[in-house]
């Protein structure tokens, strides 16, 4: 049996290519800038020494030895006592002068003694345990807090932004085509 002769017909289809970049987003922040004064605490202390005043006056008085800006003191204060002391015995010779009804003659007995006597001139101090003062001031101690403290200085920084955008390419891949084969035909006649 004789065969038919058929066409054939081939067929592509186009294909397209797709390349794509995604879009990129970049964020960058500097850190802040931070500027820090500490101030330190402090602690002050005040302090003195004791203090020992010792006054020997008295002592150096009951031994004689009195400093000239009070000698002429002592010997006034002493001269007032010994006047006082030559008052009464004046006024005691008076009264003995003044009692005629004792029979006895004073003035004989007050001419023998006729003699001067100067009386002495004490001008030493009493001497005693308790000659020295002494006078004992404690010492002072004060002790003071300052406060110290943080001071901060933030400067922020702004974040920094890039957008790098994406791109899309499309291509064709393959191209479409169509091929028709036809068979050969021979013919005789």
């Amino acid at each position: 049996m004789p065969s038919i002769p058929q066409i054939q017909i081939r067929q592509t289809y186009a294909k397209i290519g797709m390349d794509s970049t995604p879009a990129k987003l970049e964020i960058r922040q500097p850190q802040a800038i931070i500027k820090m004064h500490q101030e330190p605490i402090k602690l002050e202390i005040e302090h003195s020494y004791p203090k020992i005043e010792i006054n020997q006056r008295k002592a150096w008085g009951a031994l004689g030895f009195v400093p000239f800006p009070d000698f002429p003191n002592r010997i006034y204060e002493r001269l007032q006592q010994v006047f006082l002391n030559n008052l009464a015995l004046m006024a005691e010779k008076g009264d003995r002068f003044a009692a005629i009804q004792l029979q006895e003659d004073p003035f004989a007995e007050m001419a023998t003694d006729l003699s001067v006597s100067l009386p002495e001139l004490d001008y030493f101090d009493t001497p005693s345990y308790d000659n020295v003062d002494i006078d004992v001031k404690p010492p002072i101690l004060n002790i003071q807090w300052i406060k110290g403290g943080v001071e901060l200085e933030v400067q922020p920084n702004k974040p920094e932004m890039h957008y790098i955008p994406g791109n899309v390419e499309v291509y064709l891949k393959q191209r479409n085509s169509l091929q028709i084969f036809l068979p050969k035909i021979e013919q005789r006649i």
